[in-house]
C-alpha cells in the first residue's frame, strides 16, 4: 500500500469510518458517511474540507485503503488554482520574501546567525545533516556533543516543501523538489541524516513523485542517536527520573511502530517514564500548525491557536511532568501556543532531554524564540485576517 497514491474512488464503500474515527473531527457516523459521499461526488462538504489538518490519519483508518487524504488535497489544490488563497496565508508561505521564518532568522542572536551562515557551505562532501527549515530557526539545538561529527548543510531556501504538499500546493512542492535535487547533486553526498520526520518523509515518499531522484541513503536522527547510545559511544550519566508524554510527529506513523518506538526507547534509556496521551501514534493530533492548513482557513491564526491549545490540553491531561517533542517545528508551535495558553507544562525537544541525561545543560531559548515568532505574526499577519484579498501561488513561481 502506497499511502501517497491517488484516492481510489472505486474501492471506497462510503462507510464513513475515515472521518468518524478522525482524531480531529470525530464526526458522528451518519455525518461522516454524508461527508465522504460529498467528497467523492465533488460536492462542497460541511466539515471535512474546512477542518481537515492533512495529518493522513484517515489513510490508516480506511478499511479499504482508499487514501482519502489525497482526495482532500486534490480538492484544495483545484480550489486554490481556480480561486486563489487568502492573503493572510502569504506570511506562512516559504517562498514569500517575508514569512514567519525569515522574520525569526533576521532577529536571531549573532552567535546563531553565524551558525546558520556556516551551514550554507556548498562544497562537495560524503555525508550531510540536513537541518530543514524547522531546525534553522532554532539552531541552538544542534550545539551538543550528541551531534559531534555531523556535517550540517542547508539553508532556508532549501525547504523540503512539506507545507506546500500538505496544503495541496503541488506546483510549489515540485519547485522545492527540483531545487533540492540540484543542491544534492552539487554536494554529491551519499548519506543524509534528517532531524525532521517530515523531511525524511518528503525525501523518501513524496518528492520522488515529482520526478526527482535521490540516490543517497536517508536516515532519521533519532535511530542514529539510539544506535550511538546502544554502542556505548554516548553515556547516560544523569538519569532524568521524571514522567514525560510525547507529541507525535504527523509523519512518524508512515514509518511504523518500530520507528515510533524510537523516541520512547530513547526517553526510557535517559531515565524517563513515558505516559501516553489519549490520542497518540497513528491518531495523534498535530502540534497545531495544521489547524490552518485547510483551503478555507488559509492559515487563519485563530484556527491555528485553537488547534494548538487543544494539543496542549491533551498533553496536560496526562499529568506528566514534561512534554517531549521530536520535531523542531512542533517545539516552536507549542511554545508559541504557551504564549497565549500558559499551561505551565515544560516543553523539551528530545535532544534537550538527552543532553540533560548525558550531563549537558541545554540552552533553552524557546521562550524568547516563541515571543519573536508571536510578535511577527501579530505585526505581519493579524492585520490581514479580515482582508478579502487573495493571491495565487503561481505569482511566487
Amino acid at each position: 500500500m502506497d499511502l501517497f497514491d491517488k484516492f481510489n474512488a472505486e474501492k471506497c464503500t462510503l462507510c464513513g469510518e475515515c472521518f468518524h474515527q478522525c482524531p480531529v473531527m470525530q464526526l458522528p457516523l451518519d455525518v461522516a458517511k454524508a461527508e465522504i459521499r460529498r467528497l467523492v461526488n465533488g460536492e462542497e462538504t460541511k466539515h471535512v474540507l474546512q477542518k481537515c489538518t492533512s495529518c493522513f490519519a484517515c489513510n490508516f483508518i480506511c478499511p479499504e485503503e482508499c487514501n482519502p487524504t489525497q482526495r482532500i488535497l486534490d480538492v484544495w489544490h483545484e480550489k486554490s488554482v481556480r480561486e486563489g488563497i487568502p492573503i493572510r496565508a502569504m506570511y506562512y508561505t516559504p517562498d514569500n520574501a517575508l514569512n514567519f521564518r525569515t522574520y525569526v532568522l533576521d532577529r536571531l542572536p549573532e552567535d546563531e546567525k553565524a551558525l546558520v551562515k556556516s551551514w550554507e557551505d556548498v562544497s562537495p562532501c560524503d555525508e550531510v545533516f540536513y537541518p530543514g527549515c524547522n531546525v534553522i530557526t532554532v539552531p541552538y539545538l544542534t550545539r551538543t556533543k550528541l551531534l559531534d561529527g555531523v556535517n550540517i548543510r542547508g539553508s532556508l531556501n532549501l525547504c523540503c516543501g512539506e507545507t506546500y504538499y500538505r496544503t495541496g500546493q503541488y506546483e510549489m512542492a515540485e519547485r522545492a523538489a527540483k531545487r533540492l535535487e540540484t543542491w544534492c547533486k552539487q554536494l554529491g553526498f551519499k548519506r543524509m541524516i534528517v532531524p525532521c520526520t517530515a523531511g525524511r518523509n518528503m525525501f523518501t515518499n513524496v518528492l520522488p513523485k515529482f520526478g526527482v531522484k535521490f540516490d543517497f541513503e536517508i536516515q532519521h536522527m533519532l535511530p542514529w542517536i539510539l544506535e550511538r547510545i546502544e554502542k556505548g559511544e554516548v553515556q547516560i550519566t544523569n538519569p532524568l527520573n521524571m514522567t514525560v508524554t510525547i507529541q507525535e510527529s504527523c509523519y512518524g506513523k508512515f514509518f511504523g511502530d518500530e520507528y515510533m518506538d524510537v523516541p520512547r526507547r530513547l526517553l526510557e534509556k535517559a531515565g524517563a517514564r513515558v505516559v501516553e496521551e489519549d490520542l497518540c501514534r497513528e491518531k495523534a493530533l498535530c502540534c497545531g500548525i495544521a489547524g490552518g492548513f485547510s483551503y478555507t482557513s488559509g492559515y487563519n491564526p485563530w484556527d491555528i491557536t485553537l488547534a494548538t491549545i487543544r494539543t496542549l490540553r491533551l498533553a496536560k491531561r496526562t499529568r506528566a511532568q514534561a512534554l517531549a517533542v521530536y520535531c523542531a517545528g512542533c517545539l516552536q508551535m507549542l511554545t508559541v501556543g504557551q504564549v497565549v495558553y500558559p499551561n505551565r507544562m515544560p516543553i523539551y525537544h528530545i535532544l534537550e532531554l538527552l543532553q540533560i541525561a548525558i550531563g549537558e545543560k541545554p540552552e533553552r531559548r524557546h521562550k524568547q524564540r516563541a515571543r519573536t515568532m508571536f510578535r511577527g505574526v501579530a505585526i505581519n499577519q493579524f492585520p490581514k485576517v479580515l482582508s478579502r484579498k487573495r493571491f495565487f501561488m503561481k505569482e511566487l513561481l
